[in-house]
């Protein structure tokens, strides 16, 4: 190892009070009283002068000749010092020159630099220091107390750094240093605490490392000595002098920090009566490997002065276990909060959040370590605490820090208890880590219940667990028991009983039953060792034919009888548990079976003639009931057919899913109707492994001139002349179960089909004029069960004619659309401008599903120069179900396999519900909730909103009132503040109608803004004993007025008389003008405009439905 050795320098130092007293002194010579000339020799002692150096600056105070003038030995900084504070005594000038001829200071080197030699192996690492604290003071008991900062930085390498280097620098003492530690950038101690010499240095922490690329900051802190009245009022710091390490360092040293002024009459705070905790409360207890959870240590401490903040702890573990193989999960336990541990060598540090744990004062704090124990039989676990600095606690009012308490215990025994000293400051529990352990129970999850075969090597007989903790465990002499539970079968039939972990491996040999009963205890004397951790077990045998079908028989064992059981590393007896027998599944004894059915899927359908790879039915081969896995070399299946030739169907295979199991030998049908066709499997035969079932899909190709009759494969039962079933291994023939079907007929065709429906989820619904991309309707096409289809091109109309034309749609054309995707246009121009024809599309149909094609436009703007018609217009848009050609303009698809055009088969008109076109069109918005009932107060409110540039007028709301209680009356609706309509006495019924004043301003919405309506009512009666509440409703139209759609005079809209003189009930709850050609305000004049309208289809009616209701109480008084 290579020391770097720098130079200290020091600057300028403070006063020192106290030291060695003078023995004469003349003030009228020196301008000094005797403590300021006391204190400068005092200062000249701290510094180092020698006794010849003192004794001439005594002569000089006293005005006597000096003797022989050597070098003083002092730094430049120290002499400086020294005359500076002559200067401030106010010595004379005389006197202090005297004096520096007197401290002749030694020749002082620049301090060295270290050239940056090249980079080695060892690493290289710079020091540099970096902001410092501020000066501050140095109280008794204060812990951690920062002093000096410095930065070192490795380079491209990660740096070991041995320790630091530091000495005491300053007019202060080294003996008012309780000890001295390294933090590190996370404020964690780095190594152990440590004392000054006698020179004032130390070394600090012990080897750490620097990472590559990286800079890190480390403080130099103290803990201060808990009486210090002798040395109140001195200043100092500490330097950084030394960077231990095998690496290159660069930079420049000493490195000084904070100076502080020595302080004994500040009382801090305090960690007192240290003790044991109480979640710990035995020793030297035993521990099982598994053991979770387990508290090791728990210590607790009172507050004491005033609230303390625990901000870290280091817990050291000195047992013999292995902090990474033996131990996890190891975490501190604080007021039942887990907080993590960061584990470095034998140390587990826990930083606390944010400010710490807060302790307030008088009141105690228990803190555990807690942790997993997953190995490490015969092993100790100890969690002391080394240091009194491994606890770090600060002062929530001063901030400073300070050390717990010692406590009083002197030995080092393991007994819990905190120490007069350090190392350990305490004393923990040790708990010893037990024996290997041994737990057996049953491996049902890989041994299941299941059907077994006879005369099969290798079937299962049960599974076991076998659980081993702590220690590599060997077994002289494992037994389990047999018995048959059901049936009348023999021991002695179950022979090659042999154990094997779930790879196969055979762990003890095959041994055969031999007892005649129906129960026996098998033993295995082979040694089987079975490492730490799970291994799981297979008892597999074979069963004699002697076995009748539907035999049971378990497996079970009792593991405290197993014998000769020890631990390989302890050499210690253990007893596997439980004392209690386990037993494995039940294997039932099946001679091979097989049932073949025939599934109902595919249901009956349509061909086309010309398709490939059809599938015409699915047959289900199954072996749950089979105690061995089934192979079948062929298969017969019943081919009938109608009005069609047998040779129609070719290339017919059965298929595993995607995969072909007759593909050797596709058969080619050419039987007659009725009879059965031969299918021969791939590879030998179709395997069924036992318990499992196979469901096989019978497939062919269609010939193109197939385009009527049918096809029909069932299923006969063919048991008794059938033979290519066998047991995989036993090779016996299985007689099978059929279970005869007809079978699904398909019925072939020319082609797919479709059919169009319309969207009803499209509803009714206002809109702009101007407005791009509006929906009109949305067209359902389902493609029918023969093949999937292409539609190809749609034929479409206006609907309502009478109140809309192709010039209400801007260009006179719609746009088609799927998945959010424009595919085509369709317009609406020519002799015929009603009907249109889309472009060419292509829009995927499969065979049985849906997809929807929406039609939307960009509607035409409407002002004074409109066609009266326009304003109010409804436009629909609707499938032209009459034309259904194919070879004109009609809609049609293509079908995917068969590759024909395929016409509609809804052959009527399909209407949509359409969209009403008003210049401008506002939304309602519920803006309230449940609440309060009281006089003239807030009830229910909404607001509507207005997008256009044109103000809009409301004439009238309707809503629906039920009330309990005391009578309601004066009922008034009021917009942004100002009242709408004139009080209304009473409701009709249950219908609250609300109309303008005709001139109010509340009536009016401004152009793209909004108002708030809120209803409020004026006087509840009070009904003793009774709570009164009101319900209400914003009601909605759900009809637009007949009036309107049959004056085709005034176009599609009119006067308020005439849209409230409406005859349909919901028809005028809500009455409003878009001022279409006409100036926006509200007169009783405009109210004759023939410009009104009601509220059906308004946006933010839920599905043009009423608000939901919402309820005012008034509690009984």
């Amino acid at each position: 190892m290579r020391t770097t050795k720098l130079f200290l320098r020091i600057g300028l130092m403070a006063l020192v009070i106290g030291g060695n007293s003078l023995q004469a002194n003349n003030p009228e010579i020196s301008g000094l009283n005797a403590d300021q000339a006391s204190s400068i020799l005092t200062l000249l002692s701290s510094f180092g002068a020698d006794q010849t150096i003192r004794e001439n600056v005594k002569h000089v105070f006293n005005g006597e000749t000096v003797g022989e003038v050597t070098q003083s030995g002092l730094s430049k900084a120290m002499v400086d010092s020294i005359l500076s504070l002559l200067s401030t005594f106010g010595a004379y000038q005389e006197l202090i020159n005297n004096i520096k001829n007197v401290l002749i200071p030694a020749p002082t080197p620049a301090p060295p630099t270290i050239p940056d030699p090249p980079e080695t192996e060892r690493g290289w690492v710079t020091v540099s220091s970096t902001v410092q604290l501020a000066n501050s003071l140095a109280p008794e008991n204060a812990a951690r107390l920062p002093f000096t900062r410095f930065i070192l930085t490795a380079k491209s390498i990660d740096t070991t750094i041995d320790n630091i280097t530091i000495q005491r620098f300053g007019a202060i003492d080294s003996t008012l240093f309780n000890s001295i530690i390294l933090l590190d950038q996370d404020g964690l101690q780095i190594g152990d605490s440590s004392a000054l010499d006698e020179g004032g240095k130390t070394k600090l922490g012990t080897s750490f490392t620097v990472p590559a690329n990286t800079s890190r900051v480390y403080t130099i802190a103290v803990n201060m000595q808990s009486d210090l009245d002798a040395y109140a009022g001195q200043v100092g710091g500490i330097a950084v002098i030394g960077i231990n390490t095998s690496a290159t360092v660069a930079g420049t040293l000493p490195i000084t920090g904070s100076q502080h002024t020595v302080n004994a009459t500040l009382s801090l705070g305090a960690f007192n009566s240290p003790a044991n905790g109480t979640l710990v409360s035995s020793a030297d207890d035993s521990l099982d490997v598994g053991t979770v959870n387990k508290v090791f240590t728990s210590v607790k401490w009172s507050a004491a002065g005033e609230d303390m903040y625990l901000k870290s702890i280091r817990w050291e573990q000195t047992g013999s276990a292995s902090n990474v193989e033996d131990l996890a999960n190891v975490v501190t336990l604080v007021d039942g909060v887990v907080y993590p541990t960061v584990i470095n060598g034998d140390y587990f540090t826990t930083v606390f959040p944010g400010n710490g744990i807060l302790t307030l004062r008088g009141r105690n704090k228990e803190v555990s370590v807690r942790g997993d124990v997953v190995n490490g039989s015969t092993r100790t676990i100890r969690f002391d605490i080394q240091k009194q600095s491994d606890v770090h606690v600060v002062g929530k009012t001063f901030g400073y820090g300070a050390l717990p308490a010692f406590g009083t215990d002197t030995d080092n025994d393991n007994d819990a208890a905190f120490r007069a000293t350090d190392d350990p400051y305490f004393d923990a529990y040790s708990h010893t880590v037990s024996a290997g352990t041994m737990t057996v129970s049953a491996w049902n999850s890989g041994v299941p219940a299941q059907n077994v075969g006879y005369n099969l090597q290798g079937e299962n007989l049960g599974g076991f667990t076998i659980d081993v903790r702590g220690e590599p465990i060997t077994i002289g002499t494992m037994k389990f028991g047999v018995g048959i539970t059901t049936g009348s079968s023999e021991i002695a039939d179950i022979t090659s009983i042999t154990i094997v972990d779930e790879n196969g491996v055979v762990l003890a040999s095959a041994t055969d039953g031999t007892d005649t009963d129906q129960y026996q205890l098998i033993s295995f004397s082979d040694s089987v060792t079975f490492s730490p951790g799970i291994t799981n077990l297979r008892l597999i045998a074979k069963y004699g034919t002697d076995f009748s079908n539907n035999d049971v028989v378990q497996a079970s064992t009792t593991p405290s009888g197993w014998t000769t059981v020890k631990g390989d590393d302890t050499g210690v007896s253990i007893t596997p548990s439980p004392s209690t027998a386990v037993s494995g599944s039940s294997m039932t004894v099946k001679t091979g079976a097989l049932e073949i059915s025939q599934s109902t899927q595919p249901t009956a359908r349509t061909v086309i003639a010309g398709a490939d790879q059809f599938e015409f039915a699915r047959y289900v081969f199954d072996a749950t009931s089979s105690g061995e896995d089934v192979r079948v070399s062929t298969f017969l299946a019943k081919y009938s057919f109608a009005t069609v030739a047998s040779t129609d169907l070719t290339g017919c295979q059965l298929w595993n899913g995607s995969t072909s199991v007759t593909a050797d030998t596709v058969l080619h049908p050419s039987v007659s109707t009725g009879e059965d066709e031969n299918f021969t499997f791939d590879g030998g035969g179709l395997v069924i492994p036992k318990g499992t079932s196979k469901t096989l899909s019978l497939k062919c190709n269609v010939s193109s001139g197939a385009t009527s009759g049918s096809f029909t494969w069932g299923n006969d039962d063919n048991a008794s002349a059938f033979t290519s079933a066998s047991g995989l291994v036993s090779s016996q023939t299985i007689t099978e179960t059929w279970t005869t079907a007809t079978g699904q007929a398909m019925t072939a065709s020319s082609g797919g089909s479709f059919t169009v429906t319309s969207d009803t989820q499209i509803l009714y619904k206002m809109s702009e004029a101007g407005a791009t991309d509006v929906t009109l309707g949305a067209f359902r096409f389902k493609a029918g069960l023969e093949e999937d289809i292409t539609i190809e091109q749609i034929a479409l109309q206006l609907g309502n004619t009478a109140s809309s034309a192709p010039s209400d749609l801007m260009g006179e054309k719609v746009t088609l659309w799927h998945d959010g995707v424009q595919i085509g246009t369709a317009g609406f121009t020519g002799g015929n401008s009603d009907f249109a024809t889309s472009s060419s599309i292509s829009v995927l149909v499969k065979t049985g599903k849906t997809e929807t094609i929406t039609v939307k436009a960009s509607l035409a703007g409407q002002d004074g120069n409109s066609k009266v018609d326009s304003f109010g217009a409804l436009i629909s848009i609707v499938f032209d179900g009459d034309n259904t050609g194919t070879n004109g303009d009609g809609t049609y698809a293509t079908g995917v396999s068969s590759g024909t055009k395929i016409a509609s088969g809804t052959t009527a008109d399909v209407a949509t519900n359409g969209l009403r076109i008003f210049k401008a069109v506002p939304s309602i918005e519920l803006v309230s909730s449940t609440g309060p009932l009281a006089p003239s107060e807030d009830l229910y409110a909404f607001e509507v909103h207005n997008t256009s540039d044109d103000d809009i007028v409301f004439q009238k709301f309707t809503f629906t009132i039920a009330t309990t209680g005391g009578a309601m009356t004066g009922w008034l609706l009021k917009g942004n503040g100002v009242e709408f309509n004139t009080s209304v006495s009473a409701i009709t019924g249950t219908t609250l109608e609300i109309t303008g004043t005709g001139t109010s301003l509340a009536q009016i919405i401004p152009a793209g803004g909004k108002k708030k309506f809120v209803l409020s009512v004026t006087n509840i009666v009070d009904t003793a004993s009774v709570a009164e509440s009101v319900s209400i409703t914003l009601v909605a139209d759900t009809v637009y007025p007949d009036e309107l759609t049959t004056t085709s005079a005034t176009g599609h809209m009119g006067t308020v008389t005439t849209v409230e003189a409406g005859t349909e009930a919901t028809a005028n709850n809500l009455i409003w003008t878009p001022f279409s050609t006409t100036t926006p305000e509200a007169t009783a004049a405009v109210e004759n405009n023939l410009d009104w309208t009601n509220g059906y289809g308004m946006p933010g009616f839920p599905s043009n439905g009423n608000f939901s209701t919402q309820s005012f109480t008034r509690s009984s008084s």
